[in-house]
């Protein structure tokens, strides 16, 4: 499936100009994953989960290249070869950004933070009691004990 699938891609850069996750960090790169992908190379394990899969990318491609089918590939090889304490780390990243600051993701420069305000994209920041209040359900299901469970301990120092 991901041979066949990102071969139809012509590496116009569609994909990337559209994807809100690309917009904000240079850790994510959908063109960039096929075309590790066509050369035959493992794509960056901390950029495939990285993907919201709102398949705004897979839109805008002139060849409906389905790239969050692919992501979910790379997805699946990655629990299946034991990587998942990598992607684990990508959502406790976003849980503490949450946690300690109230949103999922911080802007990346002054410019997008003038961009998302003037837009009317700038979200308000959770209040300190609803963060807390998340925090204690999240421990509540146990949400870090599974987290240490699957990366063998590797949590100290966050929370």
């Amino acid at each position: 499936m991901l041979s066949s699938e990102s071969s139809r891609c012509i590496q116009c850069g569609s994909c990337s100009s559209a994807c809100v996750v690309a917009r904000i960090t240079r850790s994510y790169n959908p063109r960039r994953i096929l075309y590790d992908i066509k050369l035959g190379r493992e794509p960056e394990e901390r950029a495939i989960w990285l993907c919201l899969r709102c398949h705004t990318c897979e839109s805008r491609c002139p060849n409906s290249v389905k790239i969050p089918d692919i992501i979910g590939v790379l997805r699946e090889e990655s629990l299946e070869a034991g990587r998942e304490s990598k992607a684990v780390e990508v959502y406790l990243d976003i849980s503490e950004t949450i946690f300690s600051e109230g949103v999922t993701v911080l802007p990346v420069s002054g410019e997008v933070k003038e961009f998302k305000a003037e837009s009317g994209l700038d979200l308000p920041f959770l209040p300190q009691e609803v963060r807390a209040e998340l925090r204690k359900i999240m421990r509540s299901v146990g949400f870090e004990d599974r987290l240490k469970k699957i990366t063998g301990g590797g949590l100290s120092g966050r929370g």
